[in-house]
């Protein structure tokens, strides 16, 4: 195969392309703009975010690829309002029910309320720790023996660097429907 070979190799789960990093960024740009439209919209916007660009280095995308790869923030991490605040809402929800309760009413709600406002800063502050320890270990253990990679629902690609500069992105289709269109995306370019 030529140095810049500007061709996309067929594979038994989808496409692939070698050669220089721009090469790559070309391929993978070629690649949103096949799958746009014929797989869901999420898929293809991560696709995006995460697939490289030709002024940007092969650090920009392991960085996106640690992001990616990274527990999102979420549920009652996001809804945390801080410390302080959850534990004086969790406070404040206790006198509630503490007020029901003298008044003989069910004070089963507020209850539920004030453990969820006392849990959240410390699930916050948990989640906080494991995601710090998720990004040390895709940063400095995981990427330095794996390629750079992505997956979503509808696909997975991953980036390997070769020798001599050059490198390889796969395109990894599971549903044989979708993988046949790619495929079928890059014939029509190429004819």
């Amino acid at each position: 195969m030529a140095e810049d070979d500007d061709s996309v190799e067929e594979t038994n789960s989808g496409v692939k392309k070698k050669g220089s990093w721009k090469k790559i960024a070309e391929f993978g740009e070629e690649v949103e703009g096949v799958i746009r439209g014929s797989m869901d919209e999420d898929s293809v916007e991560r696709f995006d975010d995460w697939r490289p660009r030709v002024e940007e280095s092969e650090r920009d995308v392991k960085k996106k690829t640690v992001d990616e790869a990274v527990i999102n923030r979420q549920g009652m991490e996001e809804e945390s309002d801080g410390v302080v605040e959850d534990l004086k809402d969790a406070s404040d929800k206790v006198g509630e029910a503490g007020n029901k309760a003298a008044k003989r009413q069910n004070p089963e709600q507020e209850i539920k309320d004030a453990s969820k406002d006392a849990a959240k800063p410390f699930y916050s502050k948990l989640a906080e720790f494991f995601r710090a320890i998720e990004h040390f270990v895709y940063s400095n253990i995981v990427l330095k023996l794996n390629p750079y990679y992505l997956d979503t629902q509808d696909f997975s690609a991953d980036i390997k660097h070769l020798k001599g500069g050059r490198f390889e992105m796969d395109i990894s289709v599971p549903k044989e429907e979708s993988r046949e269109e790619l495929k079928e995306g890059f014939r029509e370019d190429n004819e």
